[in-house]
């Protein structure tokens, strides 16, 4: 049987054996044995909801810690989209990106730019026709494992497309190689994010061998230290990094995805128990007429990630 890798754990010495979790768990993967949680490995799906739920703190995310970045002589940052929502009032995306050159990165490529790219792909796609209607999104790796889980028959109308944070990581890496001459094992990709789901991802890929990201940092972990260098950014000249638009920046958000393929044949659900409604229907043949559908997990879309500070709704 294969090894799943999950980056949601269990922190038994905190567990007290409530059935908060269990109640939550949209795959069924929990059970209370002997008065402690324990996850079952193959019907987990890293959506974190657990982690949301929990009032003791025992359910916890597996990311990597900010001394990843002394591991490589060349470090990317990948902040996702639903990062720069994090920042109240933000009047300009680039002061992030100057604050994270400023923290220690040594460059900066936005997760929104590969999104774009991911549109404009899906786009031609679509167009071509070939593809089984309706097409489910594949960028929220938490809904193509709840697909591979309990829906295995819709897994051939998952888009056949790498998410955009691996689309950036790769995309990073040959631009840093080129401007370094550093070899890519020697160029650290950090992703920044917003929810559990995407560090299994980046762990073990659904649909390729290795990952090209190197490292996950929660959001709720460098956004405190990155605030205070942001002050200090904003105050002087900065450089014009920022090459994402619309499209790719509302990839944050549930719907945004959608917007982005300017077909308004599609549907839209976000919310793990909307999702699964949704794929059940879809197994029933209720969205004959439908081009296009994206799932989020996370209510609110990447902005309601259980890694991230910002309240969903005012992100």
């Amino acid at each position: 049987m294969q090894e799943f890798f999950h980056s949601v754990t269990l922190d038994r010495d905190k567990c007290m054996g409530c059935i908060n979790c269990i109640k939550r768990c949209p795959t069924e993967a929990i059970r209370v044995r002997n008065k402690k949680a324990y996850i079952i490995k193959e019907r987990c799906i890293d959506c974190g909801e657990c982690i949301r739920v929990c009032p003791h703190h025992a359910k916890r995310a597996t990311c990597d810690s900010l001394d990843i970045l002394n591991n490589y002589p060349y470090t990317i940052a990948l902040p996702a989209p639903s990062f720069m929502a994090q920042f109240n009032n933000l009047e300009d995306v680039d002061i992030v990106l100057n604050a994270l050159l400023d923290f220690g990165f040594d460059q900066v490529f936005e997760v929104a730019k590969a999104a774009e790219i991911v549109s404009a792909a899906t786009r031609i796609l679509m167009k071509e026709g070939k593809l089984p209607k309706p097409v489910i999104s594949s960028a929220c790796p938490a809904v193509t494992r709840l697909i591979r889980v309990r829906f295995p028959g819709l897994i051939d109308h998952i888009l056949p497309l790498h998410a955009p944070i691996e689309v950036a990581a790769r995309l990073a890496k040959k631009e840093a190689a080129e401007k370094t001459g550093l070899s890519p094992e020697k160029i650290g990709a950090i992703f920044i994010s917003p929810c559990p789901a995407k560090v299994t991802a980046t762990k073990m890929p659904l649909g390729t061998e290795k990952s090209a990201v190197d490292g996950v940092i929660a959001v709720s972990e460098i956004y405190p230290k990155l605030v205070s260098v942001m002050k200090e950014t904003a105050a002087k000249p900065m450089q014009p990094l920022s090459e994402s638009g619309k499209i790719g920046l509302s990839w944050g958000s549930s719907s945004g995805e959608c917007s982005g393929l300017i077909n308004d044949n599609y549907l839209a659900a976000d919310g793990i128990e909307n999702v699964i409604r949704v794929l059940e229907d879809l197994e029933d043949e209720k969205f004959r007429d439908v081009d296009f559908i994206e799932l989020n997990a996370c209510a609110g879309g990447c902005v309601g990630g259980v890694l991230n500070v910002e309240n969903p709704y005012v992100a």
